[in-house]
């Protein structure tokens, strides 16, 4: 089944093999037309070219991947398939443990941090077959929807070199649309997977809580975070999202299936803040696309909840990370830190609760939200450097205005593509109910491709 791919930025165009999904490169290399070998030497290439502007790495691993590769085609010529997505390049984010190298979190904190061995979502990557070519840049401890740090280089965007990528998966989101990677997961606790998907052009997913089990309930009792796929197009999307969750295809099936007639709420208020009009028309044309498809869309009051009542939430959960040397943070970081270990987990519990469950009302009737992902465009690059701390995050944190709330409620949350503005593309967030993963992938196919 052919399904669209969205383009890579002009000043990157993809090339040769780039121009291909996640899972027709698979296909191709399974029926020996490609392989693995040549792949990764053509993403060799294009990150040697390209990502000194972008900064989308922190660590290639050129050699590892050219012997995994190699090992990969071997394996096919002796009949060996090892998963769906046999042979084809990806990379992940600094927090994974990858045998034999450093995991920094984005933090100079880190950098004495090794490790021996793989973590479990990195083997559950290599058994479905991907070679990993190196280490995506994450905004530091993943707090900041922006990768712009002091001691080094900001991660751009592709499609405007002088804007952000995002964040905190900056780094996969800037790979992905430029075509240095086909395909990437990332993580996201409060938007870290569809920020950087909707400001880059592709398919981001959070999906429900717990779906993607990832052993980090010690530092996260409350679930904020999980991993999620980033991809140009909705089958890759599907396809690792199997993958992330052991499952046999069963996602990449389903998402396939068309949607039911669905009971749609659309919100276009946040929290705090307002929306581009631009992005607003964009949104209308989107509710037009839904009601052609037969849905019923109605306009719904947004929950009621405040950055300054989650923040404390977030502070807590980023203060849990063990071995924080406090002294080698950003001033932000730190400034969140430090607020974070005054937050008792009572307190953080109770807003948790509270804000949950407001949210979970927002879904009485529906089966879908529909909101803008991000109600502004990519900020440029630099633009709140000169803020102390707290302004710096609460300045930063507009660009999450609308997808935090799927990471307070547990439920899937879906960015799509849908058309651009000055050249920069714009997401519509699909918001469903727990376990519906599979139902806004389906959903996403009207918008598929994107205007």
């Amino acid at each position: 089944m052919q399904t669209h791919t969205v383009a890579t930025a002009d000043a990157f165009a993809a090339d040769g093999p780039s121009k291909l999904s996640a899972l027709d490169q698979a296909r191709r290399i399974k029926d020996g037309s490609l392989n693995s070998a040549e792949l990764v030497e053509h993403y060799l290439s294009r990150i040697a070219k390209h990502d000194s502007t972008l900064n989308a790495f922190i660590d290639v691993q050129a050699n590892t991947a050219r012997r995994e590769a190699e090992r990969a085609d071997r394996d096919r010529r002796e009949g060996i398939i090892r998963g769906p997505f046999h042979g084809v390049p990806t990379a992940v984010k600094d927090h994974h443990m990858v045998r034999f190298t450093r995991t920094t979190l984005g933090s100079r904190s880190f950098s004495w941090l090794w490790s021996p061995v793989d973590d479990g979502v990195v083997r559950r990557l290599r058994n479905a077959g991907f070679v990993i070519l190196g280490k995506t840049t994450m905004s530091e401890l993943g707090l900041l929807p922006i990768i712009e740090p002091a001691h080094g280089r900001a991660t751009c965007n592709p499609w405007d070199v002088t804007r952000t990528a995002g964040g905190s998966s900056g780094g996969a989101g800037a790979a992905v649309a430029a075509g240095l990677l086909p395909i990437a997961p990332g993580s996201d606790g409060a938007g870290s997977v569809r920020i950087p998907a909707s400001l880059n052009g592709l398919y981001g997913l959070k999906p429900t809580r717990r779906l993607v089990r990832d052993n980090s309930e010690q530092i996260d009792p409350l679930g904020l975070t999980t991993l999620g796929p980033l991809a140009r197009s909705l089958d890759d999307t599907a396809a690792l999202l199997d993958v992330l969750t052991g499952s046999d295809g069963t996602y990449l099936r389903r998402s396939r299936e068309p949607a039911p007639k669905l009971r749609i709420g659309v919100v276009t208020v946040p929290p705090t803040g307002e929306v581009d009009p631009r992005i607003l028309a964009l949104v209308d044309l989107a509710i037009e696309r839904l009601r052609e498809a037969g849905h019923h869309v109605e306009r719904r009051e947004p929950p009621k909840g405040t950055l300054e009542e989650f923040t404390p939430i977030y502070q807590r959960l980023i203060s849990s990370i063990p071995a924080i040397q406090l002294k080698r943070l950003e001033p932000t970081t730190r400034w969140f830190v430090e607020a974070g270990r005054r937050v008792t987990p009572a307190d953080a519990m109770r807003r948790f609760r509270s804000m949950e469950e407001r949210g979970n009302n927002a879904m009485v009737g529906l089966d879908v939200i529909l909101t803008p992902t991000i109600g502004v465009l990519a900020p440029k690059v630099g633009e709140f450097a000169h803020l102390p701390p707290r302004e710096h995050f609460e300045a930063s944190a507009v660009l999450g205005m609308f997808t935090a709330i799927a990471n307070l409620t547990g439920q899937p949350g879906l960015t799509v593509p849908f058309g651009k503005i000055e050249g920069m593309p714009i997401g519509i967030q699909l918001l469903g109910r727990k376990g519906d993963d599979a139902l806004l992938l389906q959903l996403a196919r009207i918008f598929d491709p994107p205007t």
